[in-house]
């Protein structure tokens, strides 16, 4: 069975919807315009049709998820694609046209139900928040709108086009390029009114027309306005948070120095993480999740540390739970030379230097991937140089009493470590 994420099945499947969406186009216009059905778009007709067979026959081998569970028993997908999209599937790559002869050639049309899978997938990529899903919603719906008036534009030939002028209709593009005008005008509700009906026929799709036009001119407003709101929900969060800060700084009267300092960094929390908590965001999610997301941002900074040298898988996980966020501004001592120390220190971001209790010596440039603070997290001793940010620098911190509690469940490994401790006590000893 195909997995539902295997990223070849994804490529075809946008590949498919990609075809369905030239099928939407390009029926309703060949209809209209009364195009032979030959050359490029018999050759068209064809690879589509071949691509809505293959797509047919491989979903009975494609499993699927249903509230998180993944169901890749052949049997139960069969049945579930037999009540479900089959029989839409199937009228779309029958040629009808040819079985009952050239006067079927508008069941054609009958391709358009696979616009479901279209509005389907268009639902799933908002609802994942891949992106910024009012912006998806936006573009899903100029998606609609446009084929929409494609669609009118067609019907309006078919009827006879109206009034529009031979001059129009020397060319099939120009005759099209006038019809979509009619279309998008009447849709909008503006109807400049140089363009209308003659016949009976024209005058009740001008009707049908202007009648769905205001519906969905009525509809897409209140979308869009909904949508724009919601555009940056984030943004509009974080600004409140700016505006609170900046109230209290003011009431408080805090030193304007200072205050372009929290300004900045709200700034660069904002830049580089959209103003969210990792921390929070962290907490939010159950322990399996949690831990393969700390894995994935942790686990290579863990592994470099030699103290946690052949440590075991179950080890790390454990002890990349337990590690703690942090920022520091340009500027800011992360310790000082002679503090007691209980932590050490993983850089994810930026770059510290590693000077003299003054200051004024830089012994070193640590940036990201590095780490410090290995001897007090075993020895919680005082610290023997001060480190101070050259940038905002993100750290993930383990403290001592966290890294006690996860040797309590290993205790080879906390053997090991007290060994090494020992070692470290008796270098630090020597004259």
């Amino acid at each position: 069975m195909i997995h539902p994420t295997n990223k070849c099945k994804q490529i075809w499947d946008a590949f498919v919807l990609v075809m369905t969406s030239v099928v939407a186009v390009e029926i309703p216009l060949r209809i209209a315009m009364d195009l032979p059905f030959r050359g490029g778009l018999l050759f068209l007709d064809v690879f589509i049709s071949s691509v809505f067979v293959v797509d047919l026959i491989l979903t009975f081998f494609s499993a699927f998820y249903v509230n998180g569970t993944l169901i890749n028993d052949p049997k139960n997908v069969a049945k579930r694609y037999l009540k479900g999209w089959f029989i839409i599937d199937l009228l779309a790559v029958l040629p009808l046209d040819l079985i009952f002869g050239t006067f079927m050639i508008n069941v054609r049309l009958l391709r358009l139900l696979r616009l479901g899978h279209v509005a389907t997938f268009m639902q799933k990529v908002a609802n994942a928040n891949v992106v910024n899903a009012s912006l998806l919603r936006m573009l899903f719906l100029a998606f609609w709108v446009s084929l929409f008036a494609h669609w009118a534009a067609c019907g309006w030939i078919a009827a006879g086009a109206g009034n529009i002028t031979d001059e129009w209709k020397t060319t099939e593009s120009l005759l099209y390029l006038r019809s979509l005008y009619w279309a998008v005008t009447t849709l909008v509700t503006i109807g400049y009114g140089d363009i209308t009906p003659v016949t009976p026929k024209q005058t009740i799709f001008a009707i049908i027309v202007e009648l769905l036009g205001a519906g969905l001119y009525g509809y897409v407003i209140a979308i869009f306005a909904s949508l724009v709101a919601k555009l940056d929900v984030a943004r509009t969060h974080f600004t409140e948070k700016i505006e609170k800060m900046n109230t209290f700084m003011r009431f408080r009267k805090i030193p304007s120095d200072l205050q372009d300092r929290i300004r900045s960094y709200y700034e660069y929390l904002w830049t580089t993480r959209r103003g969210y908590d990792e921390g929070q965001v962290l907490t939010d999610l159950p322990d399996s999740l949690k831990i393969q997301v700390s894995l994935h941002l942790c686990s290579g900074m863990i592994e470099k540390v030699p103290i946690f040298s052949g440590a075991g898988e179950d080890l790390i996980k454990q002890i990349v739970t337990k590690l703690r966020p942090g920022i520091f501004t340009p500027g800011d001592y992360i310790f000082r030379e002679g503090e007691v120390g209980d932590s050490m220190y993983f850089i994810s971001r930026g770059s510290v230097e590693v000077v003299s209790k003054d200051g004024k010596t830089a012994y070193a440039t640590l940036s990201q991937g590095n780490f410090f603070g290995e001897i007090a997290l075993l020895l919680q001793q005082p610290r023997n140089a001060s480190i101070r940010a050259l940038d905002y620098v993100d750290l993930y911190t383990l403290g001592h009493g966290d890294f006690q509690d996860v040797l309590q469940k290993f205790p080879a490994f906390m053997d090991h470590i007290h060994d090494l401790a020992k070692k470290r006590q008796e270098q630090i000893a020597k004259p």
